[in-house]
């Protein structure tokens, strides 16, 4: 074997060594990964702990399937669970402006968007085309959930402006938004009730629910728990609300589910100020135990 050849493969196998070096290291850093996952369950009420507890080892089996990569995060979490919505969300330490105000421009072009849909929407039905106006109410679903994601990153950055005045009057804004909306889109199905557009009115009425649920998680984060409550007991309503306006099975499933979702969210939030949240977790849990019984998807 010539020195050329030799001098070869002893810089290919030197190659294969630190690519396994490597390989290892990444393995082992993905097991770091899986280990942080801590859906915070201990302190949940009966049965929320219980499903806390099954999803946790679930997330940490698909981490590990998945070589360390998180895609899902706690839906049953106690406080400051990993990984959560807001979690998954956090911003980095050190930001530039430039990045706040993408962040700022990226909410409010969404918001637009959906409002724009929501108007035309109306305007649609108030010009008698129903069906058109139903076509685009499809879309505004679509907006509102990319406006709620894209305010939850900038939660995110507004929580670190070292100006509190600043910092105030933005968070102030960003709940306005989402406040706002969430009436409007309330009011929108009241009067679709009223006009005996029922599919509208339901339509409109989870758009609503969404926004109270958003408000919820952003109240959460900023430890104003009492204003969380009662968000979370909004959204939790509108699903009741719902699921008594429909007579399909398949669909008493889903709102069951997600309107003890958030009655166990008002619960955990009202005994984080009061101590107790009692009511909230007995609600939470009789819907659940009633949404074991029959499939699930939207109306």
């Amino acid at each position: 074997m010539s020195a050329k050849l030799r001098s070869v493969l002893l810089y290919s196998q030197s190659v294969v060594f630190l690519l396994l070096v490597g390989a290892v290291q990444v393995s082992a850093q993905n097991i770091q990964q899986c280990q942080k996952i801590d859906c915070r369950c201990d302190g949940l009420w009966n049965v929320w702990g219980e499903a806390c507890k099954t999803q946790e080892s679930q997330l940490i089996e698909q981490c590990s399937e998945n070589e360390g990569k998180i895609s899902r995060y706690c839906h049953w979490q106690g406080p400051n669970a990993f990984p959560s919505v807001l979690s998954s969300l956090q911003a980095a330490k050190a930001y530039r402006a430039d990045q706040l105000e993408q962040a700022k421009t990226s909410f409010n072009s969404k918001l637009w968007s959906m409002q724009q849909d929501f108007n035309s929407s109306q305007e649609l039905y108030s010009g008698g085309d129903v069906k058109s106006a139903a076509a685009i109410a499809k879309r505004v679903d679509k907006q509102a959930s990319s406006a709620i994601s894209q305010g939850l990153v900038l939660l995110s950055l507004y929580r670190q402006l070292e100006d509190e005045e600043a910092r105030s009057l933005a968070l102030d804004q960003l709940r306005g938004s989402l406040s706002d909306q969430e009436n409007r889109f309330l009011a929108w199905s009241a009067a679709m009730s009223n006009a005996g557009q029922l599919k509208l009115a339901r339509r409109f009425s989870r758009y609503s629910g969404n926004m109270a649920e958003a408000q919820g998680l952003l109240l959460d984060a900023l430890a104003e728990f009492d204003s969380a409550a009662n968000a979370w007991q909004r959204a939790a309503n509108r699903a009741e609300q719902l699921l008594e306006a429909s007579t399909k099975p398949r669909i008493w499933k889903f709102y069951r589910a997600q309107a003890a979702s958030r009655y166990s969210k008002a619960a955990s939030s009202t005994r984080r100020y009061s101590g107790n949240g009692d009511s909230f977790a007995a609600q939470a849990e009789n819907l659940w135990g009633l949404s074991q019984l029959s499939a699930a998807k939207p109306e």
